[in-house]
């Protein structure tokens, strides 16, 4: 881990600033959605913030995960370490059965932290990429038992599972049509963000750094 942690803090010094142009159809804007998506038709969530930007984010990533459709998740604010992070609610994984399940993405509470800035400075097209990261988690779970996510929480607080599935998570928000919206984020996180090192690394470790989208991306393309 002292070796990976050493490479990402290498590759974050000698990397270009200068990204990867994001191809003009790629790029989601505010209001185009807006107008045409009458937030989500399938998932059923109830939001506790206000901030319209990213319940429109929400509306257009979870069009990518139909199988979703009459899931209830919730979305709400929550003191949590990072920007925003989904979850099962314990009780509903436990005792219901998976069509009748709950989930969470929360949003971190403390507006003035780092990881608060980081996610309301970014443009509306990296909302939708990491929403549909979050998404993706909550697609996972949907497929697995109650225990095996139970197990799944226990051993996400390995780093190196950390890693695996966090990188495995953005892979999937790629296959299902979020590549370019992710990398924005990334890219946002990575290279423009004014966030401390520390935060930054933490995301170099454990996810997909832009670079590795771009790349899957244009060789999707060729």
């Amino acid at each position: 881990m002292k070796r990976l942690s050493l490479f990402a803090l290498c590759w974050c010094c000698l990397a270009p600033i200068a990204g990867q142009d994001i191809p003009e159809e790629q790029i989601l804007r505010y209001d185009e959605v807006k107008t045409a998506l009458d937030r989500t038709e399938c998932a059923t969530h109830t939001a506790e913030l206000s901030n319209d930007t990213l319940l429109t984010a929400f509306a257009k990533a979870a069009g990518y995960y139909p199988e979703l459709c009459g899931v209830t998740i919730k979305i709400r604010y929550g003191a949590i370490k990072t920007s925003m992070a989904a979850r099962p609610v314990l009780w509903s994984v436990v005792f219901n059965k998976r069509s009748h399940r709950k989930y969470l993405i929360l949003i971190n509470k403390n507006a003035e932290s780092e990881q608060a800035r980081l996610l309301y400075d970014a443009s509306f097209n990296a909302s939708v990429g990491v929403m549909g990261h979050e998404l993706a988690h909550i697609a996972d779970y949907s497929t697995q038992s109650g225990w095996k996510i139970i197990g799944t929480g226990i051993r996400y607080l390995g780093k190196k599972y950390r890693r695996k599935m966090e990188r495995q998570t953005d892979s999937t928000a790629i296959e299902r049509g979020m590549g370019w919206q992710l990398y924005d984020y990334t890219y946002h996180v990575i290279h423009k963000a004014d966030i401390s090192e520390k935060y930054r690394q933490y995301k170099l470790t454990y996810y997909l750094t832009p670079e590795e989208i771009s790349d899957r991306l244009l060789k999707t393309d060729r």
